[in-house]
């Protein structure tokens, strides 16, 4: 006897209808409730805004949902060291234990925010060698001063396992909200659907190879050494160190013959020497910082960062992916500044 099929009954036109009106009028509810930065986050370079903890949470509760968990899988190497955890999340409606989503988290100590950490110079181990290390030149887009820090391997991995647990969770709980609210065209989820902006302002390669790079003929460029000038705001003029002899090469600016003609010629002066040219930094209490909000406009008054070079120096690409308070946040950037 041949097996027998069932045919698919389409549902019915004025339930259909219902169904998306409810689904859309849902969507409406989520974008008056949810606020910008805590709940949900727009990352530069993206068309979609990206759910964040809070925000899942937030329409859990909107749809009644409980959320429970299940390690599918996990790996605890403590000798390599390497460690990964694979999460489901499951939705359950309150009132009638029913399973409405399920979503999936995986994250491991191989990504790039848990494998590196990045420190200056003054912070690296002695006797390291630098030039087999791989840089990151910070630039401040306030003060126009820039400064390199070296990538290193995380040795304190084994004080962030219980983190990588929590944000395989965390990204198991937004990939059933998303499903549960049925938000997938108005949210993106996770850094797969984020274009990298680790790139975006900061050059990532080895010293020796930064003399292979193509000349900047643009305005404020050192033909004699091959690199820009630049300007922070402890400088009077612009310049640039040279190499690690302690000297700097000042950009010589000749003024117009007229105001050559009018003015005596200036003494010559000793150049100055600037021994740092990071930002300064102002004293601020890092526990008067409660969000996100407070961290990004502090970062820029005090550091003159964007929210996107926020993000880099702390190794995530979205801040959803920030899993320290953002007092703690705010100190380890003012680490690499002391």
């Amino acid at each position: 006897m041949g097996e027998q099929t069932t045919a698919l009954t389409l549902p019915d036109e004025a339930q259909f209808r219902r169904d998306i009106t409810a689904i859309n009028k849902f969507q409406q509810v989520v974008h008056a409730c949810m606020i910008k930065d805590s709940d949900y986050g727009v990352i530069p370079g993206t068309t979609k805004p990206t759910l964040l903890k809070p925000g899942a949470e937030k329409i859990a509760k909107l749809l009644g949902l409980a959320d429970t968990y299940e390690i599918l899988d996990k790996a605890e190497e403590w000798k390599m060291p390497f460690f990964r955890y694979l999460i489901k999340c499951k939705l359950v409606h309150v009132g009638m234990n029913a399973v409405i989503s399920e979503g999936m988290g995986e994250c491991n100590s191989m990504e790039s925010k848990y494998r590196w950490r990045w420190v200056s110079e003054r912070d690296l181990p002695e006797g390291a060698d630098k030039s087999n290390l791989v840089t990151q030149e910070r630039k401040s887009s306030k003060t126009g001063g820039h400064w390199t820090v070296y990538r290193l391997d995380n040795d304190d991995i084994y004080s962030q396992v219980n983190t990588i647990l929590k944000m395989a969770k965390k990204r198991a709980l937004v990939d059933a909200a998303l499903s549960a609210g049925r938000l997938s065209d108005v949210f993106t989820q996770d850094i797969e659907d984020i274009p990298s902006i680790a790139q975006q302002d900061f050059t990532t390669e080895k010293p020796a190879e930064r003399a292979r790079t193509e000349p900047d003929n643009s305005e404020h460029w050192c033909s004699e050494h091959q690199t820009k000038f630049f300007k922070s705001t402890k400088m009077k003029a612009f310049a640039h160190p040279i190499g690690d002899t302690g000297e700097w090469c000042h950009e010589h600016v000749e003024k117009p013959k007229d105001e050559r003609q009018a003015e005596p010629e200036p003494e010559a002066k000793k150049p100055e020497v600037v021994e740092d040219e990071q930002p300064e930094v102002k004293e601020r209490d890092p526990n008067s910082i409660k969000n996100i909000n407070v961290l990004m406009r502090y970062c820029h008054e005090d550091f003159g960062l964007q929210p996107r070079e926020v993000l880099a120096e702390l190794n995530v690409s979205a801040q959803s992916e920030i899993t320290m308070s953002p007092a703690d946040c705010y100190r380890q950037l003012l680490a690499t500044r002391k």
